[in-house]
């Protein structure tokens, strides 16, 4: 038996909060431990967005990529494609304080004067702490605090929807009204430059994963491959220790459970599940999926770009360039927990039929299929009562932290989210939270 320090962690999953406690744990003198199964991993291939308001991912890109290696990141506009096949931007502002938001709205075009009118009111009756979220609402659906607030159908269905289906994966019919008021005041009422959006080069694999990875190894971080289950053994209301598939047993101070929430229940012993509302409640949550059609098609001058889409398929398309005289144009779809019945053809066809109307210009039979990407369990659904499930990092389980995007972080499931949740486990185990 591996004998633990006054600080030491075992961390289940070389998932991206696993890996970001990990590395900054170690940096902090901590002997850390952490355990890799071939489920727990994460299979990132697309490249990824990021909000001028995502701060930590930012710091933690920076602080990752060498000095002398250059990423072309690309910062491109906000783009809505509007139902009459008008396309509109949604451009930050350099103005101080409240006046970016201010101005950035009245001079987006996705919604009329008269909603717009009626935000900006609303708003400041908001700022003057006149108006708040109502309470009848903390239940209900952003489609209805929406309507509560004056915003018309054709809003709705041609903004917002697509909006808070790229920030948080949800429908708007759906997502419960406080998420909706957090998942958009991050970006776009805080500061001037929250709303910057930026294609991020790479994959989450490729700019963030495989750079922790190796600087676990520099820091000296233990990494164990596991072929099966680790079993732990609890002692009241702790963990005594891990058991790994050879029989080794490992003992730390602290445990971090960096997996999705259905891996983590499988872990634990009944007893638990059905004592603890905390854990009972990790059961009560559910996933979304999300799919990805890839075709090729004719280069397009205008690249990279994001469009959020209203009245197709697909959520929103995204175009990079691909080849010398190509472009890659990915069509992402959220979908429910049951992933949908549709095949590969079937898949391409609705691409096809999108493309067509987003880009009538460019021939159907122009387009070539290239792959489809299907991400099980992406992000988490965000229904009305759904924030009540969310846990904290500190469980009943003394010893035991959870790590994850979808854990009660502030933030919608996102990349963000998982490296809030990994900085607060690690104030935890070393004593610095507040």
């Amino acid at each position: 038996m591996i004998t633990p320090r006054s600080k030491s962690a075992i961390i289940l999953g070389s998932t991206l909060p696993g890996l970001v406690a990990a590395a900054d744990l170690a940096r902090q003198g901590c002997h850390v431990t952490l355990l890799e199964h071939p489920h727990w991993a994460s299979h990132e291939r697309s490249p990824f967005h990021l909000l001028g308001c995502h701060h930590l991912t930012w710091t933690l890109l920076r602080s990752l990529q060498p000095k002398e290696s250059e990423r072309h990141d690309h910062i491109i506009p906000l783009e809505f494609r509007l139902p009459d096949g008008r396309i509109v931007s949604y451009r930050s502002t350099s103005l101080p304080g409240s006046l970016h938001w201010i101005a950035g709205l009245v001079r987006f075009r996705g919604l009329s004067w008269q909603d717009r009118w009626q935000l900006l009111s609303y708003l400041e009756r908001v700022w003057e702490q006149d108006a708040s979220i109502p309470t009848s609402l903390e239940q209900g659906t952003a489609a209805a605090w929406l309507t509560a607030m004056g915003q018309s159908p054709a809003a709705c269905e041609t903004v917002w929807d697509p909006l808070v289906r790229f920030l948080t994966g949800n429908r708007l019919v759906a997502l419960s009204a406080p998420t909706f008021a957090h998942a958009v005041a991050q970006p776009f009422l805080r500061d001037s430059r929250a709303a910057q959006l930026t294609l991020v080069e790479g994959s989450i694999h490729e700019r963030l994963i495989a750079p922790l990875t190796a600087t676990l190894a520099h820091l000296g971080v233990t990494v164990l491959p596991q072929q099966d289950l680790p079993h732990l053994h609890f002692d009241r209301d702790a963990i005594a220790h891990v058991r790994l598939c050879d029989g080794t047993t490992l003992q730390a101070s602290w445990y971090l459970s960096a997996l999705p929430h259905r891996q983590i229940l499988a872990l634990l012993p009944d007893r638990l599940l059905t004592r603890y509302a905390y854990f009972s409640q990790l059961g009560e949550l559910r996933n979304r999926h999300e799919l990805t059609v890839e075709m090729r098609g004719p280069k397009q001058e205008r690249s990279p770009r994001l469009l959020l889409l209203s009245g197709t398929s697909f959520d929103r398309l995204g175009i990079a360039q691909a080849e010398a005289e190509q472009s890659a144009y990915k069509l992402t779809l959220s979908v429910d927990d049951s992933p949908p019945p549709q095949t590969d053809q079937d898949l391409f066809g609705l691409a096809r039929k999108d493309l067509r109307t987003i880009l009538p210009a460019i021939a159907s039979s122009a387009m070539q299929p290239n792959g489809i990407e299907r991400r099980e369990q992406a992000t988490l659904s965000l229904t009305p009562g759904t924030a009540l499930l969310r846990p904290i990092q500190l469980s009943p389980i003394q010893n035991l932290l959870v790590a994850g995007g979808w854990t009660d972080t502030g933030w919608p499931d996102n990349i963000e989210s998982a490296i809030v949740s990994a900085y607060r486990c690690v104030e935890i185990i070393t004593g610095s939270a507040g």
